[in-house]
């Protein structure tokens, strides 16, 4: 007796492929199953005049990328045949379906199959073609104690590798720095890429470090939309462990960590009145000297200049290290003692909170007219017999005129002195600039004392450091400097 049900699924079946054989549109991949962690690549495929092929963003939540539409024109016959084609990849961890993706074909819309891609576990010998290793230097510090985390990626020299790309680690409650340059060398039948990062915990507690990813791209042998064989990348995704972390509290008002130790110099310790003074200090040691900083100086009647500090860092040998300085410029009238300057820092060798501070520093102001005054019995220099004495509101404002006059002297000297090197042969106008700071500099000692050379020395400072366009004489300037050396 004839089965009226298997004629009806025959018939079914049979315009199920003349329905998919005239569809003009399809989707392919290039191997089916995969093992977990290799990347998934899929074409859809569309015949006809205008095609469009839309984006896939994402499939069952693993993220696609895409690249652009290709088109394809050859010739059946007298007839020339137009195919669109558009590459999907992805790196699904387990089993995935592609549902329909709808395709648009000479404003007529059609739909691709549903493609079911297998994902197989890795096991026997395909993942140790791969290995990929995350290590610590310690795994347990306390806040703001470097860590040196190495990567170690060994890829087997009997599979044909066209690129390696390390993946940046996601992170938190750290601070990250690459530790030199990456380096790759043999380990027998392996090559290894090693790179090393510092990583700087940031609060207490268990924290994590990892997974540290790479992707690898191995060659594959594949024939193109005409039917040639070429080679093309096909990514892999290698993942390693994730490693736990104890990170200890640091002590209350504590930011460093590590061994530090501190110089404070000042030069020279005897000047004139409005002569500059430098100051420098410098901290050097092992541990988290991005951290460290000081307050600005304050002393009583002493102008003070600050420039932006130095920070210098370098890993040597497993060991970060490195050193930060600081320089001021002091000007003052009268002479002045510099304070002590003091920090604290934790050790984690010894577990001790550790004080460096350093001694005050003295600094003698001499007054030329007192001086030449003792060494004349008691008479200023200067002053005539007849009794004529200055004004103490023109010395105070001269006195005060210093002040001004002498901002950013040092800063001055050091930026023209680099504007020279730079320039040197080049630029007329920074000839122009190093003779005007040149005779600032002359100017400076004779302010408090002359009306004239206070004048030309701000109009000297003007020109320099406020871009005024005021010029001064050299003529009256060298003449004006035969008259002070007189006096």
């Amino acid at each position: 007796m004839p089965n009226p049900g298997r004629g009806l699924f025959g018939w079914l079946l049979a315009f199920a492929i003349v329905a998919a054989a005239a569809s003009p549109v399809r989707i392919q991949v290039e191997e089916n199953p995969v093992i977990a962690g290799e990347e998934v690549e899929f074409a859809v495929e569309a015949t006809g005049e205008r095609v469009k092929i839309p984006d896939v963003r994402r499939i069952d939540g693993y993220p696609v990328r895409s690249e652009g539409l290709q088109r394809l024109e050859r010739m059946e016959g007298n007839r020339s045949r137009i195919r669109w084609v558009k590459y999907f990849r992805f790196t699904p961890r387990r089993s995935v379906r592609i549902e329909p993706i709808a395709v648009e074909v000479d404003g007529r819309r059609y739909e691709t199959a549903p493609l079911d891609i297998r994902v197989l576990p890795k096991k026997g010998g395909r993942e140790d073609d791969f290995i990929l290793d995350l290590n610590l230097s310690a795994t347990e510090v306390y806040v703001g104690e470097p860590v040196v985390v190495t990567v170690r990626f060994k890829e087997n020299r009997a599979v044909p590798v066209m690129n390696v790309d390390f993946v940046p680690m996601r992170y938190e409650n750290f601070w990250v720095k690459r530790a030199g340059r990456g380096r790759t060398y043999p380990e027998g039948e392996y090559l290894v890429h090693e790179r090393r990062y510092l990583f700087f915990p940031q609060k207490e507690g268990n924290l994590s470090i990892g997974p540290a990813k790479v992707k690898v791209a191995v060659t594959k042998k594949v024939r193109d939309a005409f039917g040639f064989i070429v080679q093309r990348p096909r990514w892999v995704t290698v993942q390693s462990r994730v490693v736990p972390l104890h990170v200890k509290p640091l002590p209350e008002n504590v930011t460093l960590t590590g061994r530090f130790s501190m110089t404070v110099s000042a030069a020279p310790g005897r000047v004139k009145r409005g002569e500059p003074v430098r100051l420098t200090i410098r901290v050097e040691g092992a541990g988290n000297i991005e951290d460290f900083t000081l307050p600005r100086p304050v002393i009583e009647g002493v102008t003070i200049y600050g420039e932006t500090p130095k920070l210098d860092q370098r890993f040597e040998h497993g060991r970060y290290s490195g050193s930060w300085e600081e320089s001021y410029v002091l000007i003052s009238e009268r002479s002045f003692t510099i304070p002590p300057f003091s920090f604290r820092y934790f050790d984690p060798d010894t577990g001790r909170v550790v004080t460096r501070r350093s001694a005050p520093i003295p600094i003698t102001v001499i007054d030329e007219n007192v001086t030449a005054a003792a060494e004349t019995g008691g008479k200023p220099a200067g002053i005539e017999s007849k009794g004529e004495e200055r004004s103490m509101a023109w010395i105070y404002m001269n006195m005060a005129g210093a002040f001004l006059l002498g901002m950013g002297v040092m800063y001055l000297l050091t930026r023209l002195r680099l504007a020279r090197q730079r320039g040197r042969g080049k630029s007329a106008s920074a000839a122009a600039a190093g003779d005007e700071a040149a005779m600032l500099q002359q100017l400076m000692p004779h302010i408090a004392e002359s009306r004239e050379a206070a004048q030309m020395a701000e109009n000297l400072y003007a020109s320099l450091f406020e871009g005024k366009a005021v010029k001064v004489d050299k003529r009256v300037f060298a003449k004006l400097m035969e008259t002070l050396k007189k006096s």
